[in-house]
Protein backbone atom coordinates (compact mmCIF):
# COMPACT_ATOMS: atom_id res chain seq x y z
CA UNK A 1 0.00 0.00 0.00
CA UNK A 2 0.75 3.59 -0.97
CA UNK A 3 1.01 6.53 1.52
CA UNK A 4 2.06 9.83 -0.54
CA UNK A 5 5.74 8.80 -1.33
CA UNK A 6 6.24 5.85 1.09
CA UNK A 7 5.35 2.55 -0.07
CA UNK A 8 4.33 0.17 2.65
CA UNK A 9 5.68 -3.38 3.49
CA UNK A 10 2.08 -4.88 3.77
CA UNK A 11 -1.48 -4.39 4.46
CA UNK A 12 -0.74 -4.08 8.20
CA UNK A 13 -1.25 -0.67 10.45
CA UNK A 14 -1.49 -0.44 13.71
CA UNK A 15 -3.79 2.20 15.18
CA UNK A 16 -3.18 5.10 17.47
CA UNK A 17 -4.42 4.07 20.56
CA UNK A 18 -4.23 6.88 23.78
CA UNK A 19 -1.89 5.97 26.43
CA UNK A 20 -0.98 2.45 24.32
CA UNK A 21 0.76 3.25 20.84
CA UNK A 22 3.69 4.79 22.89
CA UNK A 23 7.69 4.76 20.74
CA UNK A 24 8.08 1.47 22.79
CA UNK A 25 4.87 0.19 21.48
CA UNK A 26 5.54 1.44 18.16
CA UNK A 27 8.77 -0.03 17.82
CA UNK A 28 7.60 -3.01 18.76
CA UNK A 29 5.22 -3.68 16.42
CA UNK A 30 6.79 -2.92 13.58
CA UNK A 31 9.42 -5.47 14.74
CA UNK A 32 6.84 -7.69 14.85
CA UNK A 33 5.28 -7.15 11.16
CA UNK A 34 3.38 -3.94 10.76
CA UNK A 35 4.25 -1.81 7.88
CA UNK A 36 2.92 1.56 10.11
CA UNK A 37 2.01 2.21 13.74
CA UNK A 38 0.23 5.57 14.26
CA UNK A 39 1.36 7.96 17.08
CA UNK A 40 -0.58 8.96 19.93
CA UNK A 41 -3.24 11.92 19.73
CA UNK A 42 -1.95 14.83 20.18
CA UNK A 43 -3.95 17.70 20.68
CA UNK A 44 -3.93 20.67 18.12
CA UNK A 45 -3.96 23.32 21.13
CA UNK A 46 -0.74 24.56 22.05
CA UNK A 47 -1.13 25.29 25.76
CA UNK A 48 -1.34 22.12 26.40
CA UNK A 49 2.23 21.10 24.23
CA UNK A 50 4.08 21.64 27.49
CA UNK A 51 3.02 19.70 29.73
CA UNK A 52 5.18 16.23 30.26
CA UNK A 53 2.94 13.79 28.21
CA UNK A 54 2.74 15.80 25.21
CA UNK A 55 6.41 16.32 24.97
CA UNK A 56 7.06 12.78 24.97
CA UNK A 57 4.48 12.07 22.31
CA UNK A 58 5.79 14.68 20.45
CA UNK A 59 9.68 12.71 20.34
CA UNK A 60 10.19 10.98 17.53
CA UNK A 61 14.43 10.60 18.33
CA UNK A 62 14.77 6.80 17.80
CA UNK A 63 12.03 5.90 15.78
CA UNK A 64 11.94 3.41 13.85
CA UNK A 65 9.62 3.31 10.33
CA UNK A 66 7.97 5.62 8.93
CA UNK A 67 6.26 7.81 11.77
CA UNK A 68 3.20 8.55 11.02
CA UNK A 69 1.54 11.50 14.03
CA UNK A 70 -2.46 11.76 14.94
CA UNK A 71 -3.33 14.99 15.68
CA UNK A 72 -7.05 16.30 16.76
CA UNK A 73 -9.17 19.29 17.00
CA UNK A 74 -11.78 21.19 15.74
CA UNK A 75 -10.22 24.67 14.58
CA UNK A 76 -8.89 24.63 11.21
CA UNK A 77 -5.73 26.73 11.82
CA UNK A 78 -5.06 25.52 14.67
CA UNK A 79 -4.93 22.07 13.29
CA UNK A 80 -2.84 23.22 10.56
CA UNK A 81 -0.18 24.71 12.74
CA UNK A 82 -0.53 21.38 15.18
CA UNK A 83 0.34 19.86 11.51
CA UNK A 84 3.22 22.32 10.97
CA UNK A 85 4.87 21.84 14.36
CA UNK A 86 4.97 17.88 14.07
CA UNK A 87 6.32 17.83 10.78
CA UNK A 88 9.06 20.20 12.62
CA UNK A 89 9.64 17.55 14.97
CA UNK A 90 9.72 14.66 12.43
CA UNK A 91 6.52 13.38 11.49
CA UNK A 92 6.59 11.69 7.92
CA UNK A 93 2.86 11.84 7.52
CA UNK A 94 -0.03 13.67 9.46
CA UNK A 95 -2.92 11.72 10.71
CA UNK A 96 -6.33 13.72 11.51
CA UNK A 97 -8.58 12.35 14.27
CA UNK A 98 -12.09 12.34 12.96
CA UNK A 99 -13.14 8.81 14.85
CA UNK A 100 -12.35 8.97 18.37
CA UNK A 101 -15.49 8.61 20.50
CA UNK A 102 -14.38 9.57 23.77
CA UNK A 103 -16.90 12.34 25.42
CA UNK A 104 -14.14 14.08 26.45
CA UNK A 105 -12.85 14.56 23.05
CA UNK A 106 -16.22 14.93 21.77
CA UNK A 107 -17.20 17.28 23.68
CA UNK A 108 -14.93 19.90 22.13
CA UNK A 109 -16.65 19.02 18.93
CA UNK A 110 -13.24 16.85 17.82
CA UNK A 111 -13.09 13.56 17.30
CA UNK A 112 -15.82 11.73 15.59
CA UNK A 113 -18.13 14.80 16.45
CA UNK A 114 -16.83 16.71 13.42
CA UNK A 115 -18.44 13.86 11.39
CA UNK A 116 -22.11 15.46 12.04
CA UNK A 117 -20.46 18.65 10.22
CA UNK A 118 -19.08 18.49 6.69
CA UNK A 119 -18.38 21.45 5.76
CA UNK A 120 -16.02 21.98 9.14
CA UNK A 121 -14.63 18.82 7.76
CA UNK A 122 -13.80 20.28 4.76
CA UNK A 123 -12.29 23.53 6.13
CA UNK A 124 -9.84 21.42 8.95
CA UNK A 125 -9.12 18.95 5.80
CA UNK A 126 -7.96 22.10 3.67
CA UNK A 127 -6.32 23.99 5.91
CA UNK A 128 -4.23 20.83 7.08
CA UNK A 129 -3.25 19.24 3.75
CA UNK A 130 -2.10 23.03 2.55
CA UNK A 131 -0.23 23.63 6.03
CA UNK A 132 2.05 20.81 5.10
CA UNK A 133 4.10 18.82 2.50
CA UNK A 134 3.92 15.40 3.92
CA UNK A 135 0.91 12.72 3.24
CA UNK A 136 -2.34 13.78 5.04
CA UNK A 137 -4.77 10.63 6.38
CA UNK A 138 -7.48 11.07 8.18
CA UNK A 139 -9.58 8.53 10.61
CA UNK A 140 -13.12 8.40 10.98
CA UNK A 141 -16.18 6.13 11.96
CA UNK A 142 -19.02 5.09 9.71
CA UNK A 143 -20.88 8.34 11.06
CA UNK A 144 -22.22 9.90 14.10
CA UNK A 145 -24.84 7.27 14.59
CA UNK A 146 -26.74 4.04 13.38
CA UNK A 147 -29.02 6.18 11.64
CA UNK A 148 -26.96 8.76 10.13
CA UNK A 149 -24.14 6.89 8.52
CA UNK A 150 -22.26 9.09 6.12
CA UNK A 151 -18.75 7.91 6.09
CA UNK A 152 -19.34 7.72 2.04
CA UNK A 153 -20.09 11.47 2.61
CA UNK A 154 -17.35 12.34 4.73
CA UNK A 155 -14.80 9.92 2.39
CA UNK A 156 -15.77 11.57 -0.97
CA UNK A 157 -15.24 15.61 0.97
CA UNK A 158 -11.65 13.93 1.72
CA UNK A 159 -10.62 12.87 -1.34
CA UNK A 160 -11.62 16.23 -2.17
CA UNK A 161 -9.02 17.66 -0.23
CA UNK A 162 -5.82 16.10 -0.92
CA UNK A 163 -5.99 13.41 1.65
CA UNK A 164 -3.56 10.48 0.55
CA UNK A 165 -5.42 7.47 2.40
CA UNK A 166 -8.65 7.17 4.64
CA UNK A 167 -8.76 4.91 7.51
CA UNK A 168 -12.51 3.91 8.49
CA UNK A 169 -13.75 2.40 12.11
CA UNK A 170 -16.57 0.07 11.34
CA UNK A 171 -18.84 1.58 14.13
CA UNK A 172 -20.60 4.92 14.51
CA UNK A 173 -19.42 7.29 17.69
CA UNK A 174 -23.03 6.10 19.56
CA UNK A 175 -21.47 2.80 19.13
CA UNK A 176 -18.63 3.83 21.40
CA UNK A 177 -17.31 0.26 21.06
CA UNK A 178 -20.24 -1.84 21.77
CA UNK A 179 -22.01 -4.40 19.60
CA UNK A 180 -19.85 -5.44 16.33
CA UNK A 181 -18.24 -3.71 13.57
CA UNK A 182 -20.05 -3.63 10.22
CA UNK A 183 -18.23 -3.37 7.15
CA UNK A 184 -20.76 -2.75 4.78
CA UNK A 185 -20.42 0.95 4.95
CA UNK A 186 -16.32 0.38 4.41
CA UNK A 187 -16.93 -1.68 1.42
CA UNK A 188 -19.39 1.43 0.21
CA UNK A 189 -16.49 3.82 1.12
CA UNK A 190 -13.95 1.48 -0.71
CA UNK A 191 -15.83 1.75 -3.79
CA UNK A 192 -16.92 5.12 -4.12
CA UNK A 193 -13.48 6.94 -3.73
CA UNK A 194 -9.91 6.09 -5.29
CA UNK A 195 -7.54 6.80 -2.56
CA UNK A 196 -6.61 3.76 -0.44
CA UNK A 197 -9.27 2.68 1.83
CA UNK A 198 -7.71 0.57 5.20
CA UNK A 199 -10.40 -1.02 7.41
CA UNK A 200 -10.31 -1.16 10.79
CA UNK A 201 -13.00 -2.84 13.52
CA UNK A 202 -13.17 -6.19 15.78
CA UNK A 203 -10.00 -7.55 14.03
CA UNK A 204 -8.84 -9.96 16.49
CA UNK A 205 -7.31 -12.72 14.26
CA UNK A 206 -5.55 -14.13 11.23
CA UNK A 207 -9.03 -15.17 10.10
CA UNK A 208 -11.20 -11.68 11.06
CA UNK A 209 -8.55 -9.84 8.82
CA UNK A 210 -8.50 -12.31 5.98
CA UNK A 211 -12.27 -11.82 5.57
CA UNK A 212 -12.58 -8.28 6.17
CA UNK A 213 -10.02 -7.65 3.88
CA UNK A 214 -11.69 -9.67 1.04
CA UNK A 215 -15.19 -8.53 1.99
CA UNK A 216 -14.39 -4.42 1.77
CA UNK A 217 -11.70 -4.64 -0.53
CA UNK A 218 -9.42 -2.51 1.56
CA UNK A 219 -6.00 -1.86 0.74
CA UNK A 220 -5.05 -2.72 4.50
CA UNK A 221 -5.74 -3.44 7.75
CA UNK A 222 -5.40 -0.97 10.93
CA UNK A 223 -5.64 -2.92 13.79
CA UNK A 224 -6.20 -1.30 17.28
CA UNK A 225 -7.34 -3.47 20.48
CA UNK A 226 -6.95 -6.70 18.60
CA UNK A 227 -2.43 -6.15 18.81
CA UNK A 228 -2.74 -4.60 22.28
CA UNK A 229 -0.63 -6.88 24.66
CA UNK A 230 -0.30 -8.83 21.95
CA UNK A 231 1.56 -7.62 19.25
CA UNK A 232 2.57 -11.21 18.09
CA UNK A 233 -0.73 -11.36 16.53
CA UNK A 234 0.70 -9.02 14.05
CA UNK A 235 3.14 -11.42 12.76
CA UNK A 236 1.19 -14.27 12.94
CA UNK A 237 -1.28 -12.50 10.69
CA UNK A 238 1.21 -11.36 7.98
CA UNK A 239 2.25 -15.24 7.74
CA UNK A 240 -1.37 -16.24 7.22
CA UNK A 241 -1.31 -13.85 4.31
CA UNK A 242 1.36 -14.43 3.00
CA UNK A 243 0.69 -18.37 2.84
CA UNK A 244 -3.05 -17.71 1.63
CA UNK A 245 -1.26 -15.13 -1.18
CA UNK A 246 0.94 -17.96 -2.41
Amino acid sequence: MQIGSYQLSNQLIVAPMAGVTDQAFRNLCLRYGAALAVSEMLSSNPEVWDSDKSRQRMTHSGEEGVRSVQIAGADPELMANAAKFNVEQGAHIIDINMGCPAKKVNKKFAGSALMQSPDLVKDILQAVVSAVDVPVTLKIRTGWEPEHRNGVEIAKIAEDCGIVSLAVHGRTRQCMYKGFAEYDTIKAIKQNVSIPVVANGDIDSPEKAKFVLDYTGADALMIGRGAQGRPGFLKKSYITWKQVKS
